[in-house]
């Protein structure tokens, strides 16, 4: 094997410790070629094993400026790359080059904005995002805005972004105490080392949380499409059929006519953990409206499942639920996992496995019919593919 990956997770605060790393992967052979995002760095399989290399602090801007490069020659070292304050230069000991310890050649106010500041303004951003977050959702139940959980459950986005923050926040207080001790030993002169294991636990926390975040970014703009994917409008004839291929309760299934029905909506919901859809559906026949209404998920799995079932169960009895006002749902014996039935039985949320669905009816003006009946049951728990 000509080439090798490996992970460079250190930062200027572990110079010391990024050198040893490259040195050791030198000795078994492998030599340095590139790295990538800061992270990922590429080896390239060399013959001899006498290479040697020297991760020297210097300024965040390109290395191959003419005063160090004159500088890192006279020394004997040949400069490869740059990593944010952090330049990577190898040398054979043929060159006997002489060692570059620019740290110690530093005015203070300079190491601590090369060497500590960056160590702790990693994570620092990310853990003011966290604080705002958390207070923006203290003002949101303080003003009576309501966090619903069901959707913070079918999202991926919001569940990478807690995971990013949530880490921002480990890494700020792992690495706080220890960029102040590296501090306080420099200042007194003292010899400046890290543990190989926490140089690297240091340098990935602020990359997982960054790396996180950007996955929230990408998942949080795929979640706000995803709507543009389905539908909502009058042309019921264009879009019904299809959608009677999905596992969806209609108005077949709850004994309405078809024919009657003038509206219907289908939102998609599509995350790493549950995938699925909303559907609506408004029939007018003579005497009034009626609305047939429908959830159905697919979870990662039967204990996520009985999570997000217990959710739309608190939820739609604390809010006002797609304006058909508050379903105070009870347990019933239905032959499933878990079930429950609200106003008399017209909406019913089901638990069958992983999968999960909140259907019912409201007739304006009452009259909706009972799910519960064995009959209508047996038709909705077949079309919801609940039945194993």
């Amino acid at each position: 094997m000509k080439w090798s990956l490996g992970l460079f997770l250190y930062g200027a605060m572990d110079a010391p410790a990024a050198e040893e790393w490259l040195n050791r992967r030198a000795q078994r052979g492998w030599a340095l070629e590139r790295i990538w995002l800061q992270s990922v760095a590429l080896f390239r399989k060399s013959d001899g094993k006498d290479l040697r290399y020297c991760v020297d602090l210097v300024e965040p801007r390109p290395a191959a400026e003419e005063a160090y490069l004159r500088l890192c020659a006279e020394a004997g070292w040949n400069p490869i790359l740059q990593v944010g304050n952090l330049a990577v230069l190898s040398a054979r000991p043929v060159a006997r080059p002489a060692p570059l310890r620019s740290g110690r050649k530093m005015n203070p106010r300079t190491y601590w904005r090369l060497a500590v500041r960056p160590a702790l303004w990693g994570s620092a951003v990310l853990l003011f995002l966290l604080l705002a977050l958390t207070a923006a959702f203290a003002l949101m139940s303080w003003k009576g805005v309501p966090a619903r959980w069901s959707d913070l459950l079918c999202s991926t986005a919001l569940f990478l972004a807690a995971l990013g923050l949530l880490t921002a926040l480990a890494g700020e207080l792992y690495t706080l105490p220890a960029a102040l001790g590296h501090w306080r030993r420099w200042k007194e002169g003292k010899t400046v080392r890290s543990r190989a294991a926490a140089a690297r636990v240091r340098g990935a926390l602020p990359r997982l949380s960054g790396l996180l975040m950007a996955l929230y970014v990408g998942f949080f703009l795929f979640e706000t499409l995803l709507p543009l994917a389905g539908y909502s409008g009058h042309a019921v004839a264009a879009h019904r059929g299809a959608l009677r291929e999905r596992p969806l309760v209609m108005a077949e299934e709850v004994g309405l006519n078809p024919d009657t029905v003038i509206y219907l909506s289908w939102e998609p919901v599509w995350s790493l953990q549950v995938q699925g859809g909303r559907y609506v559906e408004q029939t007018a026949p003579e005497g009034g409206y009626q609305f047939v209404y429908c959830q159905r998920y697919t979870c990662l799995s039967e204990g996520y499942a009985a999570r997000l079932c217990r959710a739309l169960r608190e939820e739609s009895g604390a809010y006002n639920y797609e304006g058909y006002g508050l379903l105070d749902f009870q347990p019933v014996e239905l032959g499933l996992d878990e079930s429950w039935s609200a106003r008399d039985g017209s909406f019913l949320l089901l638990r069958q496995g992983r999968t999960v669905a909140l259907t019912g009816v409201h007739v304006m003006g009452g009259g909706a019919p009972d799910l519960t009946e064995p009959e209508t049951l047996a038709v909705i728990a077949a079309r919801l593919d609940l039945r194993e």
